[in-house]
């Protein structure tokens, strides 16, 4: 089978490798059909690293994955051949402290697609647990089934600060994470305002449901919180960008929280004698846990339509592309790879 291999910075070689096999009878062999294009890609394939994660032998990417079983192992039941599947990207130890209390994505064992020196879905086969792969139902395209990993990240937030039906939301940054996020509050019931520079990114906010959207081209970031009806129960920061980060205290009420979605800057100013004095919860999240049939069955049953969403489609020879498409084309949403 094919893998696209990133050798280096900006260097992706497709190689011929050998199929995996099926070894343990909880397993599946799965086609990969469609792969999306993740910033965290974006960022190993510039960069060689993200943070601790140094890539130091050539290292397949892609963790937003969908496909077709192809065979399953003795003791799988609840999926046969030719189920169209989301795949959930990491795998758990299942055996440590965090593992058994049902937060496993803070598992410290975990080994997770694309994450050195992991392989990703860059390629057109792999195995990987039957507990950690989800049959999607008919209204749901393959493409589409590929969104519900970033879709995670927005509902473990709603899930982690226990969002309220009513509860007023700012969505910070528009990106595809920040989107999902806003949908998301959307569908928990929340009131949700955005902010974002990107006039097609903007537009899309709107029709998820958000009631405004602050476009950072036309209004001063430290404007907002002068433009606001009042301070929110909640804020999302999907940015990453400092300047958003550290005005996010701002447009809270007290009492309320701050969830840090976006990873860029490591260090921000915060005010926290403003955290102390208004009783200001914030929290970071770290991908995801148990999410993915909740995730499958709200688009579902909402009939969301993710394909809007999809802004451009690669083969996988042309994983290289793919990569550097959201950086020319900025108002890009996601890119898929179709292995």
């Amino acid at each position: 089978m094919k893998g696209a291999f990133l050798t280096k910075p900006y260097s992706i070689e497709i190689r011929e490798i050998e199929k995996p096999e099926i070894k343990n009878s909880d397993d599946v062999l799965i086609r990969i059909k469609s792969v999306g294009v993740c910033g965290s890609d974006v960022h190993y394939y510039k960069e060689g690293r993200i943070g601790d994660f140094v890539v130091k032998e050539p290292l397949i990417l892609g963790h937003e994955s969908s496909g077709i079983i192809e065979k399953v192992g003795k003791n799988v039941k609840n999926l046969k051949e030719g189920d169209r599947v989301a795949i959930e990207p990491g795998i758990p130890c299942r055996k440590c402290d965090y593992c058994k209390e049902g937060r496993y994505n803070l598992c410290p064992d975990v080994v997770f697609f694309a994450t050195p020196p992991v392989n990703g879905t860059f390629c057109e086969y792999i195995v990987h647990p039957s507990d950690f792969v989800y049959k999607i139902p008919e209204n749901l395209s393959l493409d589409e089934a590929t969104l519900i990993e970033p879709f995670s990240v927005g509902i473990h937030a709603c899930n982690l600060i226990n969002l309220k039906p009513g509860e007023k939301v700012i969505v910070s940054g528009l990106g595809p994470v920040g989107l999902l996020a806003l949908l998301s509050a959307k569908i928990y019931g929340g009131i949700v305002y955005g902010i974002e520079k990107s006039e097609k990114r903007i537009e899309f906010a709107k029709n998820f449901g958000a009631e405004y959207v602050f476009d950072t081209k036309k209004t001063e970031i430290k404007e907002i919180k002068n433009l606001l009806p009042e301070k929110v129960d909640v804020v999302f920061e999907c940015s990453g960008y400092s300047g958003l980060m550290e005005e996010t205290i701002n447009w809270v009420k007290r009492g309320g929280r701050i969830v840090f979605i976006g990873l860029g800057t490591d260090f921000v100013n915060l005010n926290i004698s403003r955290v102390t004095n208004e009783e200001i919860k914030i929290s970071g999240i770290f991908r995801y846990v148990n999410t993915y049939k909740r995730a499958i069955e709200m688009i579902s049953k909402n009939k969301i339509n993710l394909k809007e969403l999809i802004s451009k489609n690669f083969p996988l020879d042309r994983v290289k592309d793919a990569l550097e498409y959201p950086g020319k084309n900025p108002d890009s949403i996601k890119v898929i790879v179709n292995p």
